[in-house]
């Protein structure tokens, strides 16, 4: 290995690391706004739901109110994912 792909190994690295950090600071930092804003939308949407089909409210799409609730749950998977991939 040449001293050329040492140097851009390491000059890649550092770039990577100039980039990251500062992504995954905002991500930390914001981390308790999207937890607590992700969680009680998925919870109330489930909640939400459930009382509309309890009472048998016509036209209410359920459906579709699980899906977007779900989605809300997993949107905050996905964030705690980026977190975890990019701390590393």
């Amino acid at each position: 290995m040449s001293h050329d792909d040492k140097y851009r190994r390491e000059i890649i690295r550092w770039l990577w690391h100039v980039v990251r950090l500062p992504i995954v600071t905002l991500l930390v930092v914001l981390e308790p706004v999207v937890a607590l804003a992700c969680g009680a939308l998925a919870l109330l949407g489930v909640l939400t739901t459930i009382f509309f089909k309890l009472i048998a409210a016509p036209h209410f799409p359920i459906w579709t109110m699980l899906v977007i609730s779900i989605g809300f749950g997993l949107a905050l998977v996905l964030y705690e994912g980026a977190i975890a991939v990019l701390s590393d």
